[in-house]
Order: structure tokens, then C-alpha cells, then sequence
């Protein structure tokens, strides 16, 4: 077996030479020969471009059109959704950018090239190829749900690196019986690229063609492809423990997109009976930390990354990933060099009247309220009202409960300068794929109920 350090510095390959099927599509395997098969006559297909719309949904078509993007060194460009406006304005951004898609067209006026590889059009004999370690090899952008919508590019290497460090932390480098990676999070998010993609590409694990989001789709495809590591979020997470199903035994959980409350994190290792680990990360740095949150309420980074707190409060983070020290989203307690703790994003820390809570902390009390299925808290824009007050709205998912009963739980809890004016119900939140709720998404909903924050 070929490994990473038998290459240059300056080039990476593209597949880990292991025996691993690199992909599972419904009771088939698709060996890496195959898949670099598919790979390369895609790679013929491409039009000269600098950069390329990867829209892919099913998982394997995602992966070769990855694959093809930068064997014509390309960029793959990974928006964090397939809205009308979302595509326009990165398009108005990259005008020579073509989508490669398997499903419905881009909705935008832009070139599409369909993508329908199988793994069955015979394996390559070539050698595995190479790529630039400074190639840049995506740019991704983040969910928006604390503001606008920007752009992050990271190099081939630094998703080589990045993989290689989870890999190690999460025991996917070898072993006799490959685990298959159920996942329920889209490959165009860096968690889902990171877990669900490069974890098979440059490790010892197997894609999963389909995206189960659905519980029963979650169970029957963890019975079906046993070993399995479930990557999940707690959006989805919570949605499985609800469904009061017999669920098979993965060999381990992974959970990303938002800090999973230790209850939560406790009833998902004694339902499913293995166990869960947490990654934090964001898109400014991708994933650089881990914990098992059943045991442990710190962080630890992966292996070579470093925190740095600043005196002005400010924690940077670096590692072999990052050309240059990153500062993160959130604020940070550092213990030392490897732990922290996390208290919350920046963006998240509301300051009303004097008084401070955490948007997180307001959101957890919400849906704690027995009967509210769903719910969050809408910070407004930097306005007060009559009394220079800067005011709250929230938006509920709760059939049974009226709001005078929601609120008066609420103010239980909370300060009066918290609580929400107005609270809305409505049928339901419209979270993406990841369970995120972009800011501009929740404005426009409250607008359409009659109400403004």
C-alpha cells in the first residue's frame, strides 16, 4: 500500500490505496478502479473553466464530479444551497461557471452538464493521479444563518490534512471490514464534504450513494449497510431519537452543525448502544476538534492543530490546514494549547439594555418547553424601540401550546428583556439540509406572518 508519505510535498493523491470499495450504490460496490474510471471520462466532458457548479445529489455522482473538477484543475464551488438567488449571485460572481448536476437543472441561466456515472463502465488501469497540494480545490460558502452568506477556498492539502487528522482521531485509516459512512448531511456542506466524502476518498470507509434523511431511512440504511459510521447533526439526531424505532448498532456516531447537549448526547449512545463524538468546526476552519460529549464537556483539537488565545479575546487556530493562524466564530475558553470549551458564537451573544444571554442558550430553553416541537429566537437588526430597548421575536413550532402559555414557561426562566415580542407559531421551521435556518429566511417568514422584528 501506497502512503501519504511516499509522496511529494507538493502533490497529493487522489484516492488512498486501499482495498475499500469506494462506494456503495443500493447492493452494489464500486471498487476505486471503477470509480476513477467514471472519474476521467467525466473529466473529458468538462468545458474550460476556471471554476465549476458541483450540484450534485446523490453522493457518487457528487464525488466523481468532484474528482473530474480538479483533475482538469478546476475549483469545485459548494453553495450552501440550490436557491434561485443563491445560485444567481454566485454566478454573477464565477459568469464561466458551468453546474454539474444529476437531478432538476440549476433553476439560473448557466450551462449544465448532466452527470449519470454508475461505476460500471469498467475500472482504470492508470495509476492513482495526483494533485497540487496548493491547488485550490473548493470554495465553500458559509449557511448564513448569522448574516450574510462568504466565501472560503481551501487547497487540496489542506483537505488532505484535515481528513488525515479525523481519520486518526476517529479509527478510519485501516481494518479487515470497511465501515460504510450513512450520512445525512449534504456533501456540499464542509461537514458533509469532510465526513462523508474525503473520509472515503482518502481513507479506509465507503460512501453511501443516497442520502437517507427520513428515520426509517436513517435505520434501514444503517441495517443495510453494517459496519456503519452514522454522520449526523442534531437536527436529524433528534429527529431519530422522536421516532421511537428499533435502531441497528452503528459502530460509532459523529454529530456536527451545533453543540449537542449532554442529555441528548447520552440518550443517542444507550438507543443506537455505541458511541457518539462531537466535531467542531466552522467553515472560516473547517473541523479541527473533538469530544465525546457523554464524558467530557471540552474540546480537543486534532492532532497537530493549535489554539492561540489573543488578549483581546479573540482565539485563532492553526494547523497544518490553515496557511495562517484563523480566528474562530465563537467565544472560546482555552485551557492550554489542545482544550477548550466553547460558550457560544460571537455573533450569538446578545447584549439588551446592560444585560447579556447566549442566542444558543435562549433557543435551548425554547425547545425544552414540553409541546414545542420546533423553535428559535430571530436577534433583530441594530434598532430599539420606544424606550431604547432592542427587542426579541421568536418563531414556534407548538400545535398545542398558545403563546401566553409559552411565554409565561419562558419568563420562569429568563429575564423580562428576553423574552420574545412576538412570538409567532407557525407550521414549521424551514431548515436546511443541515438544520440550519439562515437569518434572512426567518425575517422573510415573520414578514409574511405580519410581523417584523
Amino acid at each position: 500500500m501506497t502512503g501519504i508519505q511516499d509522496y511529494p510535498q507538493d502533490i497529493l493523491p487522489l484516492l488512498a490505496d486501499t482495498p475499500a470499495p469506494l462506494a456503495r450504490i443500493g447492493k452494489r460496490t464500486v471498487s476505486r478502479a471503477a470509480f476513477l474510471a467514471d472519474v476521467q471520462v467525466l473529466a473529458a466532458r468538462l468545458p474550460q473553466a476556471r471554476t465549476a457548479f458541483n450540484l450534485c445529489q446523490d453522493r457518487y455522482h457528487f464525488a466523481v464530479a468532484f474528482a473530474a473538477i480538479l483533475l482538469r484543475r478546476q475549483i469545485n464551488l459548494l453553495p450552501p444551497n440550490r436557491g434561485r438567488t443563491t445560485l444567481a449571485e454566485i454566478a454573477g460572481q464565477y459568469p464561466d461557471a458551468p453546474a454539474l448536476v444529476d437531478g432538476r437543472d440549476a433553476e439560473i441561466a448557466i450551462p449544465v452538464l448532466r452527470v449519470s456515472a454508475c461505476g460500471e463502465a469498467g475500472e482504470s488501469a492508470a495509476p492513482i493521479p495526483t494533485i497540487p497540494s496548493d491547488q485550490t480545490a473548493i470554495l465553500a460558502f458559509s449557511s448564513g444563518s448569522t448574516g450574510t452568506p462568504t466565501i472560503h477556498a481551501r487547497s487540496w492539502g489542506a483537505l488532505h490534512a484535515v481528513t488525515h487528522q479525523a481519520l486518526e482521531c476517529f479509527d478510519l485509516q485501516d481494518g479487515a471490514d470497511p465501515p460504510s459512512l450513512v450520512g445525512t448531511v449534504p456533501p456540499q456542506h464542509m461537514y458533509g464534504l469532510e465526513s462523508t466524502i474525503l473520509y472515503a476518498l482518502l481513507g479506509h470507509a465507503t460512501l453511501l450513494s443516497q442520502r437517507p434523511f427520513y428515520p426509517e431511512d436513517v435505520r434501514a440504511a444503517l441495517a443495510a449497510y453494517a459496519p456503519a459510521v452514522l454522520v449526523t447533526t442534531p437536527f436529524h439526531l433528534n429527529a431519530c431519537l422522536r421516532a421511537g424505532l428499533e435502531w441497528p448498532q452503528p459502530e460509532r456516531i459523529l454529530c456536527a452543525t451545533a453543540p449537542l447537549d449532554p442529555e441528548t448526547a447520552g440518550a443517542s449512545e444507550r438507543i443506537f448502544g455505541c458511541r457518539l463524538d462531537e466535531i467542531y468546526g466552522c467553515t472560516e476552519a473547517g473541523a479541527i476538534a473533538t469530544r465525546r460529549t457523554t464524558r467530557e464537556s471540552d474540546w480537543t483539537t486534532y492532532p497537530g492543530v493549535e489554539i492561540d488565545a489573543k488578549d483581546d479575546g479573540i482565539v485563532q487556530v492553526q494547523g497544518p490546514q490553515h496557511p495562517a493562524a484563523v480566528p474562530l466564530p465563537d467565544h472560546i475558553e482555552a485551557h492550554d494549547a489542545h482544550h477548550f470549551r466553547m460558550e457560544g458564537r460571537l455573533a450569538d451573544q446578545l447584549n439588551i439594555a446592560g444585560k447579556r444571554a447566549s442566542l444558543a442558550d435562549l433557543n435551548r430553553r425554547l425547545n425544552a418547553i414540553p409541546g414545542v416541537l420546533d423553535g428559535v429566537f430571530i436577534p433583530p437588526e441594530p434598532s430599539t424601540d420606544a424606550r431604547g430597548v432592542t427587542r426579541l421575536a421568536a418563531l414556534v413550532v407548538a400545535p398545542g401550546r398558545s403563546e401566553a402559555e409559552i411565554q409565561a414557561t419562558l419568563a420562569e426562566c429568563l429575564d423580562p428583556l428576553f423574552l420574545p415580542r412576538p412570538l409567532v407559531h407557525v407550521d414549521h421551521l424551514p431548515r436546511s439540509a443541515t438544520g440550519k435556518l439562515p437569518r434572512q429566511v426567518l425575517l422573510d417568514l415573520l414578514a409574511r406572518h405580519g410581523e417584523c422584528a
